[in-house]
C-alpha cells in the first residue's frame, strides 16, 4: 500500500510539473520517446512471450548486442503442443511492461499530439507487426500494423502512422473498428507470426511517438512563410 501511495505521489508531483511549465500550451512537439533498448535496465522493462508459455516449442529470446542495442531473437516451431484444445501454434513477442498502478489508474503514454509511431530496427526477411495495447475495457484489444523493412539487414527508420492501425483481439481484425484511444498508450511490441518455421532476428534501438517538420498530430502544420514571401 505504501508503495502505491509513493507511486500516486510522484505521478501528482510528475503532472504538477507538467502543469508549472505550462507544457499542454507549448504546442508543437517533435517527439515523445517510449522505449530505449540499450541498456540492461532497459530490459528489465520489456516482457517475452512465445508459443512456449502454452506448451509450443518456439524460442525467443531478448539480449542486448555489442553495439549498444537490443536483439529480439529466437526459432519459430510449427509443431503444436501436446495439449489437443491448442490448434494453432508458432508465435512470438515482446512488449513494454504497463507501468505501475497509482490511485489514478496505470500511468501512460498521451501521443494524441504526435502522427507517427517511430521505430529505429534492423530486421530480417520475416514479417514483423508492431501492437499498441491502450487502457481500455477490453485487455486482449490490440491495435496492429504491419512492420514493413525496406532494406532487411539494415538500420531504418520505419514511421507508421497511428491511423493505420487496426483494432484485433487474439490475432483477429474485429468488424466493429473503433479509433485508438491515443491518450492512453498502456504498451508498445513486436510480433511475429508469420507462420514460418525457422529462425528470425530483429534489433531494436528506440521507440518513438513524432511529428515531421509538417506534421502536428492529425493535422498539417503550416510551415512558417520564407523571408522572401511578402507580408
Amino acid at each position: 500500500m505504501f508503495s502505491l501511495f509513493r507511486r500516486t505521489a510522484a505521478e501528482v508531483a510528475e503532472s504538477s510539473l507538467k502543469a508549472l511549465n505550462m507544457d499542454g500550451l507549448r504546442g508543437w512537439q517533435k517527439e515523445l520517446p517510449m522505449a530505449t533498448l540499450r541498456t540492461p535496465k532497459d530490459l528489465e522493462e520489456w516482457a517475452i512471450g512465445s508459443d512456449k508459455d502454452i506448451g509450443g516449442f518456439s524460442e525467443a529470446s531478448l539480449d542486448l548486442t555489442t553495439h549498444g542495442t537490443a536483439k529480439f531473437h529466437g526459432r519459430i516451431s510449427l509443431d503444436l503442443p501436446v495439449n489437443q484444445e491448442i490448434k494453432q501454434s508458432g508465435y512470438a513477442a515482446i512488449r513494454t511492461i504497463p507501468k505501475a498502478q497509482t490511485l489514478f489508474g496505470t500511468p501512460c503514454w498521451d501521443t494524441s499530439l504526435f502522427r507517427y509511431l517511430a521505430l529505429h530496427v534492423k530486421g530480417d526477411k520475416r514479417k514483423y507487426f508492431v501492437n499498441i495495447q491502450t487502457d481500455g475495457v477490453v485487455k486482449t484489444d490490440l491495435f496492429q500494423h504491419r512492420l514493413f523493412l525496406r532494406t532487411p539487414g539494415e538500420w531504418e527508420t520505419v514511421m507508421i502512422p497511428f491511423k493505420d492501425f487496426i483494432l484485433t483481439n487474439n490475432g483477429m481484425i474485429q468488424e466493429d473498428q473503433i479509433e485508438m484511444f491515443r491518450q492512453k498508450v498502456k504498451t508498445v511490441g513486436i510480433s511475429l507470426m508469420d507462420r514460418q518455421e525457422g529462425p528470425f532476428d530483429i534489433e531494436i534501438d528506440w521507440i518513438k511517438a513524432i511529428n515531421t517538420e509538417f506534421t502536428e498530430g492529425d493535422m498539417d502544420r503550416v510551415p512558417p512563410p520564407s523571408s522572401n514571401e511578402k507580408a
